[in-house]
């Protein structure tokens, strides 16, 4: 299980250097991909921004709460080690 996070944002906006700022606390090192970058993101989130995904599925769109993304990586956090293997034989 990979939970991989990703965010969603755009230059000069307000939400979206919010979530950035919310994120880097939450996802140490999650990466941020400029939606105006590529036209197939610019497509699907164009309007939608700030967005985070896990796995590639959208989980938060436009203004996130802190309460939202901290139970995210609560979550995140819960799964990764109920399926960590590292302890068994």
């Amino acid at each position: 299980m990979t939970n991989t996070i990703e965010l969603i944002s755009r230059k000069h906006c307000h939400l979206c250097e919010q979530a950035e700022d919310l994120v880097a606390v939450y996802f140490s090192g999650c990466p941020v991909w400029d939606v105006d970058g590529d036209e197939s993101r610019k497509r699907l989130y164009g309007v939608r921004v700030p967005v985070l995904l896990k796995d590639g599925e959208v989980v938060l769109e436009g203004a996130f709460r802190e309460a939202d993304v901290a139970r995210l990586a609560l979550s995140v956090k819960s799964l990764n080690e109920c399926h960590d293997d590292s302890g068994h034989k």
